[in-house]
């Protein structure tokens, strides 16, 4: 158990993941002020890079949980569950996705760069949050 928090607490992968959706951030907020409809393949497979470390820290969270120990303020529960849910709606968006399909069935155009742009700064966000309160309790 000690070796599964040791790895969910590492520093690195947080930073890894919080860094990652700031640099992805920015991409789409580039496309969108080009005026780009899409995102292009690059955007994508590093978006699901970000996904796979932090569906890393995801599951070593959970079984840390499962296995009775606690962080230092509940509201990290909270945090992760809104970190999984934002990595749901990313893996979503995707080309061919469940979100995206059920959001171009409407006659309203999806503007990939911004929705996306919007997407991961909440998601940079929520990752820096979740990491302050199971580090420092607040």
């Amino acid at each position: 158990m000690l070796q599964l928090l040791a790895i969910h607490a590492l520093p690195v992968l947080t930073a890894a993941t919080a860094a990652g959706n700031a640099v992805l951030t920015a991409w789409a907020f580039v496309a969108h002020r080009r005026r780009q409809v899409a995102l292009g393949r690059t955007f994508w497979m590093l978006l699901l890079l970000v996904l796979v470390v932090l569906a890393g820290q995801v599951v070593t969270g959970a079984l840390v949980a499962v296995s009775g120990a606690r962080p230092r303020t509940s509201l990290h529960y909270l945090y992760g569950a809104l970190v999984t849910t934002g990595a749901v709606v990313q893996f979503g968006l995707r080309p061919q996705g469940f979100l995206r399909v059920a959001m171009t069935r409407n006659e309203a155009p999806f503007r990939e760069p911004r929705s996306l742009a919007i997407v991961c700064v909440t998601q940079m966000l929520l990752i820096l949050r979740a990491y302050m309160t199971g580090a420092f309790g607040h």
